[in-house]
């Protein structure tokens, strides 16, 4: 899953948490959300900062740098949402 990909995905979780479909008067049915985008990319950021503390405690080698990087970039696309 590319950085972008996975921005999305985790943008999208906050987003819709706790959402759910209603039944207008007029027969058709439309999303409540819970959150608004700002709320929820401000979650997808603090998660994202949860995971990039987590990684400190993996030894330090080229997977740690790989998932480093990965989760920055992930970390750069959610702020451009």
């Amino acid at each position: 899953m590319t950085p972008q990909e996975k921005a999305s995905e985790l943008f999208h979780k906050f987003y819709l948490v706790n959402s759910e479909s209603v039944e207008l008067e007029t027969g058709e049915y439309d999303l409540v959300l819970s959150l608004d985008a700002r709320d929820a990319k401000q979650c997808a950021l603090i998660a994202l900062e949860e995971i990039l503390d987590a990684l400190k405690f993996m030894p330090y080698g080229i997977q740690y740098l790989s998932a480093r990087d990965y989760f920055e970039e992930v970390k750069e696309e959610i702020e451009l949402l």
